[in-house]
């Protein structure tokens, strides 16, 4: 059963109980006044009759006044102020009765009381009414009585009038409450439709409910829930996607030195070679697996660093950094017949040893593939930035701004020399962790400087 549909049972059935307890208390009301008056006009009616009656036997009567003429002159009274209805008893004398009930069964009478009583007698309800008085020692018992079921009758009919108008009204508040209650639920069906599209995978189509109502907090937490959602959601389709990109190019990067192995591999198998000549070949083995290594560990890292998440950073000693990364690079700078020279002026960075160390190696590792034979890199720690200098043949001013890019590479057609392209990528990463900037100057012929430059001095964490 639809809400809307419950709602109105529910308030149809309220209204209705509220209008028929009304109407019953209403009649009941109702009821009892006309009862009431009835009542106090038939009592009004039998102290008349009395008065007259009493008025009219102590004018007539005589103390030498025998008893039976004493009964013919009330009886004679009587019939002249009273009707049909009254009846005149002497205790067990029935003085003047022409109807057909025994009023003393009905209703017995104290000394000086006026009393009644309503009872029900076939296809009638009588008010019974009665006085009890003495005249010259003689006890007499006045009775009238009236017929009242025209009381209880229009009691009936103004009954019939309230179900017949309380009914119209219920059916004219059902339809007015129908109305309403799905005037105010409409903004409901609003939510299920906007609901049914979260469901659906549609994140970006906010509810819009003008309501200040409990609703409208509703539909603005749905609206917060489908953003949180969505966000959410981007941000694994982004997680997916890198990692899907990450892996067709590491795959396509893995094919050069995969192939420099698999031939020289061939080439000690099927080939009789002098010692020398084996050794070089063995030598070019474990530098096309040493970069395999290095390759794989520099995309885990940048993966994993890409998800931003925090680092401890704490004050530690730049000297000790400097010469972690001299002692990183010695064997590179030996190979290509390079000089690294160190020029520190600072003592403590907000740093990460490990992290930032890496970020340095990678910086002079390109440094290194673009200085000539025998040239000079300077590693140089001053003010707030870190700087690695070269001589070497520089990068083209239109290349600059991408050389931080996930796999990009300066010189395409000698990538083996230039870098694999995940290098920089995983240094400005680490850069932004450590709050800085990596910054890049450069002249084609003359050489490129690396800097990293710290924003804030501020460290979360004391000198370990």
């Amino acid at each position: 059963m639809k809400l809307w549909i419950k709602i109105s049972l529910l308030a149809v059935l309220v209204v209705g109980l509220a209008t028929g307890i009304s109407s019953a208390i209403l009649l009941a009301g109702a009821r009892q006044s006309s009862v009431e008056l009835a009542v106090q006009s038939a009592l009004l009616d039998l102290g008349l009759r009395e008065r007259a009656w009493q008025n009219a036997m102590a004018r007539n009567l005589t103390v030498k006044m025998s008893s039976r003429a004493q009964r013919s002159l009330a009886h004679y009274h009587i019939s002249q102020y009273g009707d049909a209805n009254t009846i005149l008893l002497s205790g067990e004398d029935v003085i003047y009765n022409r109807t057909s009930l025994d009023p003393q069964a009905c209703l017995p009478l104290s000394w000086g009381m006026k009393e009644h009583i309503i009872v029900e007698v076939p296809g009638q309800t009588l008010l019974i009414t009665g006085s009890y008085m003495e005249i010259a020692q003689t006890p007499y018992a006045l009775y009238l009585i009236r017929d009242i079921s025209d009381v209880y009758a229009g009691i009936r009919s103004l009954g019939l009038r309230f179900a017949l108008v309380g009914a119209a009204v219920l059916a004219a508040a059902t339809g007015v409450l129908i109305l309403l209650v799905r005037a105010v639920l409409r903004p409901v069906q609003t939510l299920k439709r906007n609901t049914g599209l979260i469901a659906g995978g549609i994140y970006n189509r906010p509810i819009v409910i003008k309501e200040k109502d409990e609703i409208g907090e509703l539909a603005a937490d749905f609206n917060k829930m489908a953003e949180a959602v969505g966000a959410h959601v981007r941000e694994l389709e982004e997680e997916a996607a890198r990692r899907s990109l990450f892996m067709a190019a590491l795959t396509h990067e893995l094919k050069t030195p995969m192939t420099a192995i698999s031939g020289h591999a061939q080439t000690l198998l099927r080939t009789r070679m002098r010692e020398e000549e084996r050794e070089d070949a063995l030598l070019r083995i474990d530098d096309a697996c040493t970069r395999i290594e290095r390759l794989s560990q520099k995309m885990m890292q940048l993966l994993v660093l890409q998800r931003g998440e925090d680092i401890d950073l704490r004050l530690q000693s730049v000297s000790d950094l400097l010469e972690i990364v001299r002692g990183a690079c010695a064997e590179k700078l030996s190979r290509h017949k390079l000089t690294l020279q160190i020029e520190n002026s600072m003592e403590n960075l907000c740093m990460d040893t490990d992290l930032l160390g890496s970020l340095l190696i990678n910086l002079i590792d390109n440094a290194c593939k673009a200085s000539p034979v025998g040239g000079t890199i300077t590693l140089h720690a001053a003010g707030n930035a870190l700087t690695v200098i070269d001589h070497g043949k520089g990068i083209p001013p239109e290349e600059l701004s991408r050389i931080t890019q996930v796999f990009y590479t300066v010189d395409k057609a000698r990538s083996r020399g230039a870098g694999m392209g995940l290098g920089l990528a995983l240094c400005e990463t680490i850069a932004k962790l450590h709050g800085a900037n990596l910054e890049f100057e450069s002249e084609e012929g003359k050489g490129t400087v690396a800097r990293v430059v710290f924003r804030t001095a501020y460290c979360p964490l004391p000198i370990a």
